[in-house]
Order: C-alpha cells, then sequence, then structure tokens
C-alpha cells in the first residue's frame, strides 16, 4: 500500500491525520479493512516474485500494490 500526498493533504483537509506516525500508532498490530486503487507496479515487476520467480533480489510477493490508500479502518471482529 501507499499513501501519496495528494491523498495526505485530502484527509488533513477532512481533519484527520495520515502521517506514518498517527497511522503506525492508530493501526500498527491491529486487523484493518483498506481502500485503494489496484496498481500494477512495474518500476517493482523484476523485484517481485510473482513476476520474476526465484530472482534472488525479490523483496516483494507481487508487483501489484494498493495505490494510493483511499481508506483505512479498524475491521469488526
Amino acid at each position: 500500500m501507499e499513501i501519496t500526498p495528494k491523498w495526505r493533504e485530502l484527509k488533513t483537509l477532512q481533519g484527520m491525520d495520515w502521517t506514518t506516525a498517527a497511522l503506525r500508532t492508530r493501526f500498527k498490530h491491529k486487523t484493518v479493512r483498506v481502500r485503494g486503487w489496484m496498481f500494477f507496479d512495474d518500476e517493482h515487476d523484476d523485484e517481485s516474485e510473482n513476476t520474476a520467480p526465484g530472482h534472488a533480489g525479490n523483496r516483494r510477493a507481487t508487483a501489484w500494490e494498493l495505490h494510493p490508500l483511499t481508506s483505512i479502518e479498524l475491521a469488526q471482529p
């Protein structure tokens, strides 16, 4: 997931703190529900197991990501 500066600004205008520190404090080690746009990040397809299986430099499972993240909330139990 990636939060873009534009979405951080929009959330600030809506009275929400979407800084990394605030989100980490609120959601770390909790189950969350997120929404965003599915995006194939072709800049990382050579570092992703689904598009470059077995490559020594893989640091991601997939090149797909939510970008930008548009909503994050605690998941209901």
